[in-house]
């Protein structure tokens, strides 16, 4: 008798996901295992704080996940798989050695494979021997969990038919009562806030990694322009931290712009009040596989500009009704969207109360439901 039916292989623990398996828990009622790699990675900043796993899980190598020999991972995930035997192995990604041991070991058991693939075919350049040994693994899965529409073509391409494939709405689900009631404690002291700050009341804003593929520089060059013309109501905060930190710091110096916060990182219980004073989410990657914080400004209520090279687009961010895409290369195209904005061409509440509306359906509830039907429909396909 197998002693979990399902093990879900993840790289990290990490508190989107988090949420994720401390709800699938209550309806699997422990009939399944989260195998994490290691526990954390040298990118990440938040904290990890096992006490709120309230979900079986066993972490192969404590520390950074980079910092491990790849092969040790391999062998002991491979190790594990054998003591735990399930019945279905749900691998996240393929880009470890680890994920193929898992692969190898469940096609020499017999066992069902779901594959989560988190990546589309925008989000980074593609090469065909790494697109060939991509499709080796993903065709031969069982079935696939994918964020949205445009990881679905993805698989398509990678050779997994559409009936196998579960959109699982985003990289991770939104917990929307959370940030609701999170920013209704800063909404009403919105002014009294942006002036302790010494920030204007009316603010663009963007939380995420400081780094290249975010595109922040495309922002900050947007954002001058807009200054230089006259918009001294309008400020923008840059939430995070990262490798770019400094060439962003120099840049704001060197251009001498005004009205912006670095607040630097924080973690998900700080976040809120950043969203409470802000009037519009702005996302510029030019590299996104989907896109979470998105989601996360639109469940309090915010209008998001996106680039469309993002996963969640056109998922979550439909032009014109919550929001607008705008082509990351283009500066003028993310210029005239801010300009628009400042010129009162858009009604934000109605825009924040259709963001409100759309992210309603990717709640943890939701996103179980999909993995429970990946489960239940590869558990039906006969050998």
């Amino acid at each position: 008798m197998n002693k979990f039916k399902c093990i879900i292989l993840h790289n990290v623990i990490s508190p989107y996901k988090t949420l994720l398996f401390n709800t699938l828990e209550q309806v699997m009622d422990g009939n399944f295992k989260v195998l994490y790699l290691a526990e954390t990675e040298g990118i990440r900043e938040w904290k990890v704080d096992k006490d709120e796993l309230r979900f079986p899980f066993d972490v192969i190598f404590e520390g950074k996940i980079e910092n491990i020999n790849p092969v040790t991972i391999a062998i002991e995930t491979y190790r594990r798989l054998n003591f735990y035997n399930p019945k279905v192995v749900i691998i996240v990604g393929y880009s470890y050695l680890a994920c193929w041991a898992a692969f190898v070991w469940a096609k020499k058991n017999k066992r069902k494979v779901i594959a989560v693939i988190e990546s589309h075919y925008l989000d980074r350049p593609r090469f065909r021997i790494k697109e060939s040994i991509k499709k080796l693994f993903v065709s031969n899965c069982d079935a696939a969990l994918v964020d949205g529409t445009r990881h679905r073509d993805y698989v398509v391409s990678l050779g997994l038919k559409p009936e196998k494939i579960f959109i699982k709405k985003g990289s991770g689900p939104i917990d929307v009562s959370f940030y609701q009631k999170e920013i209704s404690r800063f909404k009403s002291n919105k002014i009294e806030i942006c002036n302790r700050l010494d920030i204007p009341c009316k603010n663009f804003l963007y939380i995420g990694r400081f780094s290249t593929e975010k595109n922040i520089i495309l922002l900050l060059r947007a954002y001058k322009r807009l200054k230089d013309e006259g918009a001294v109501d309008w400020g923008l905060l840059l939430v995070g931290n990262g490798p770019q930190r400094k060439e962003i710091d120099d840049f704001i110096s060197r251009n001498n712009i005004k009205g912006i916060l670095l607040p630097g990182f924080k973690q998900k219980e700080e976040i809120p009040l950043f969203y409470a004073i802000s009037n519009i989410f702005i996302l510029p990657s030019i590299s996104e596989p989907w896109g979470l914080v998105a989601g996360e400004a639109m469940a309090c209520g915010l209008p998001v500009f996106i680039s469309n090279r993002c996963g969640c687009y056109p998922d979550i961010v439909h032009d014109g009704i919550n929001g607008f895409s705008f082509d990351p290369f283009k500066e003028e195209e993310l210029l005239g969207l801010m300009k628009d904005v400042i010129q009162e061409k858009y009604n934000l509440e109605a825009m924040g109360r259709a963001s409100l509306g759309i992210i309603k359906d990717y709640t943890p509830e939701k996103v179980t439901e999909v993995y429970k039907d990946s489960i239940h429909f590869v558990e039906g396909i006969n050998d």
